[in-house]
């Protein structure tokens, strides 16, 4: 039996990392997008899919991946570079956005990162390319090495700047996969959250499609924290986007809407974070530092170990529910062997509603329990001793017996 709960926690641990949970609800929102897909980073619980394993172009979301890998690669954001005339290469052609630089340009790093996302710039991405990896195409081999690194298989790549290309497509599921990964990065976030920004030079002044929405069509964004938008005509408008409801992160990816002057991709986003905040609160099930169980320690003179959570443990569900609501059960193995290490598995705790599952979170090991050599001896001892102690009063009580009868 231990043997099976710590393989099923181990299991647990791999594809809880990687692969989100479908929620125990679907919500349902009128919506402009064809495609969307909605998830809680802290919990991957999944609130919203429609069509999200089926192939999309992302557009220009693509320049979220091309800027959080050139964050990879930069050790000095200040650090100021030379504008080229290959930068353009393709760009006029094929009709794509820019930041507005100029060949001979100077310009920093940080500069051509907010100038990637804000402007959604093919320029900027382009140059980056080209200072980092030497040249767009082995920025988009890059590219591809970090979508086999994520585990995406519905995902391929053939430029920096998400211009059409038949062999270049995602999932809205992958595209908040590889959102969530950038988000990673806290120089990521900043950039991504931006609603301006002004260049090194103060030659340029750059806003993004999520302030333009606001400043332009009098919407409310005031729930969403960052975004990414795109449009081609194949892909029509695209937009990945990150809200935060009741101390919940989450990410919205949704694709192939249309209209672009009313901006219908920015409008299911607003329309997205006013729902869940409405309709959507956060249940905490264990606070920090409160015990959730406790197990024994052998071969260590540990004994009992309190387990204790971590950090909150929450979910964000209907305000509907409450935490009398929910069915939340412990399963840990109450005898471990030291040593134990940090961040092993010790404990998969599930929660269920109206007697579905809907939610499973592993507590790990805070810190390392080495083992002892005497507590070792201590132990075998015992198990070697005990049945032996036990042969020897049995034999001694059948000799007396014995003894007495003669």
């Amino acid at each position: 039996m231990k043997k099976i709960v710590s393989s099923l926690i181990a299991c647990l641990l791999i594809f809880l990392s990687i692969q989100p949970i479908h929620a125990y609800t679907n919500i349902n929102i009128e919506l402009y997008s064809q495609y969307a897909y909605l998830y809680d980073r802290d919990t991957s619980l999944v609130y919203m899919e429609k069509k999200s394993n089926e192939k999309i172009y992302p557009a220009s979301m693509t320049k979220i991946l091309t800027v959080s890998l050139a964050l990879d690669y930069i050790t000095d954001l200040q650090e100021v570079v030379t504008i080229k005339q290959a930068d353009f290469k393709g760009v006029v052609e094929e009709g794509a956005t820019v930041a507005g630089l100029f060949p001979g340009e100077k310009v920093t790093y940080e500069d051509l990162l907010y100038g990637a996302l804000l402007p959604s710039g093919a320029d900027a991405c382009q140059a980056l390319a080209r200072l980092i990896f030497g040249d767009v195409d082995h920025m988009v081999t890059a590219m591809n090495e970090k979508v086999i690194e994520l585990g995406l298989q519905q995902t391929h790549f053939m430029n920096v700047t998400g211009l059409h290309d038949e062999k270049h497509y995602t999932t809205a599921h992958e595209m908040a996969l590889i959102l969530n990964h950038a988000l990673q990065n806290k120089e990521f976030v900043k950039v991504f959250e931006a609603r301006s920004y002004k260049s090194s030079k103060g030659n340029h002044q750059w806003i993004s499609s999520l302030q333009n929405a606001k400043d332009n069509k009098d919407m409310d964004v005031s729930l969403i924290n960052g975004g990414k938008s795109g449009f081609t005509d194949e892909a029509g408008l695209t937009y990945a986007s990150t809200m935060t409801i009741d101390q919940h992160r989450l990410i919205l990816v949704t694709a192939k809407a249309e209209d672009r002057r009313k901006r219908n991709h920015i409008r299911d986003a607003a329309t997205v974070s006013q729902y869940m905040d409405q309709s959507f609160h956060n249940v905490v099930l264990y606070k920090k530092d409160e015990e959730i169980d406790t197990f024994w320690v052998l071969k260590s003179f540990q004994g009992s170990y309190q387990m204790k959570a971590q950090q909150d443990i929450s979910l964000l569900v209907e305000k509907t529910i409450n935490k009398s609501d929910l069915d939340i059960q412990v399963n840990i193995q109450k005898w471990k062997e030291a040593p134990i290490y940090k961040g092993d598995g010790l404990a998969i705790i599930s929660v269920n509603y109206q007697g579905e599952p809907i939610y499973k979170y592993i507590e790990t090991m805070p810190e390392t329990i080495q083992s002892s050599t005497a507590a070792i001896v201590l132990h075998y001892g015992i198990i070697i001793g005990f049945p032996g102690l036990c042969i020897f009063i049995i034999g001694l009580k059948i000799y007396q017996r014995k003894k007495k009868k003669v």
